[in-house]
């Protein structure tokens, strides 16, 4: 199993070097595993002639039945741990804002009533990136807007994505614009969540020399309606408000025919044995479709 998953790294990573650093080992631990997977399965997985090692025919033919041997290896193992029948006391779930916690709450529910001695925190990534808690232990699970490229270590699946509205009060000047361009935005404050704007991959385009970052969603909301600057929202949390009148979305220029979406993942560490409580939720929320 080392030498598939040291394998399927390198096809992906296109470097030994690379791939060393990433699974945290020398590089000649990482030709070693891969030239003797080589001798087992008696085929050349990658042409070392290059600068840099390439997959041959036989190697992208193989990698992904590999990918898919790892793939049955940690649904055997989840199993296995629920097998046990060993609970723990304390789950931990860090879930960024932009997650819609009603979306998952139905799941949350029969959790409460599937395990109800199992104590449930749910934190809220702040000044530390949601993998960055999930490596750490801090969590066992986590719920939030991907990332281009998790560290070693990080499983991730994604459950959907959710909207997102450019949004003012009312009577912001920008709320009597009806094309919005980029060059309005930058002329108002921005105000932002500060997970979500270093994970929203768009966002490089919603920039303004002025933004207060906020670590609360609820104090972003007040912020909106006591009118001080515009902000990038999930649809959700100001459902309510543009019903009323009270917040206006913003027309953008750029994007007529288009919704602003961003993908939600959740994330586990792939080398943790969590109990049953753990595996249930995982495989639970793991079934769960957002689109919110």
């Amino acid at each position: 199993m080392e030498q598939l998953e040291v394998f399927a790294a390198a096809a992906r990573e296109r470097s030994f070097s690379a791939t060393a650093r990433k699974l945290g080992k020398s590089q000649s631990a990482i030709s070693t595993a891969i030239a003797e997977l080589e001798i087992d399965l008696g085929v050349e997985l990658f042409d070392r002639g290059a600068r840099y090692p390439v997959l041959t025919h036989a190697g992208t033919a193989l990698l992904a039945e590999v990918d898919a041997i790892l793939s049955h290896r940690d649904t055997l193992l989840d199993r296995a741990n629920a097998l046990t029948g060993l609970c723990e006391p304390r789950v931990a779930i860090a879930m960024e804002d932009a997650c819609p916690y009603g979306v998952i709450a139905p799941t949350l529910s029969r959790f409460a009533a599937r395990f109800p001695m199992v104590q449930v925190e749910i934190l809220q990534p702040l000044s530390t990136p949601l993998a960055e808690m999930i490596l750490a232990g801090e969590a066992a699970l986590g719920l939030g807007c991907p990332q281009p490229d998790y560290p070693a270590g990080i499983g991730f699946r994604r459950l959907g994505e959710v909207t997102l509205v450019n949004v003012v009060r009312a009577d912001h000047p920008l709320g009597a614009i009806a094309s919005v361009s980029f060059a309005h935005l930058a002329d108002h404050m921005k105000l932002s969540m500060a997970a979500q704007s270093r994970r929203v991959t768009t966002s490089e385009y919603l920039k303004s020399p002025r933004q207060w970052l906020v670590h609360s969603e609820l104090a972003l909301l007040e912020l909106l309606k006591g009118g001080l600057g515009w902000a990038a929202v999930p649809r959700r949390l100001v459902a309510d408000e543009l019903a009323s009148g009270e917040l206006v979305e913003l027309r953008l220029e750029a994007y007529p025919f288009t919704q602003w979406t961003v993908g939600l993942d959740l994330v586990w560490q792939v080398d943790t044995k969590p109990g049953v409580a753990g595996t249930w939720l995982r495989v639970e929320l793991g079934n769960t479709k957002v689109f919110g």
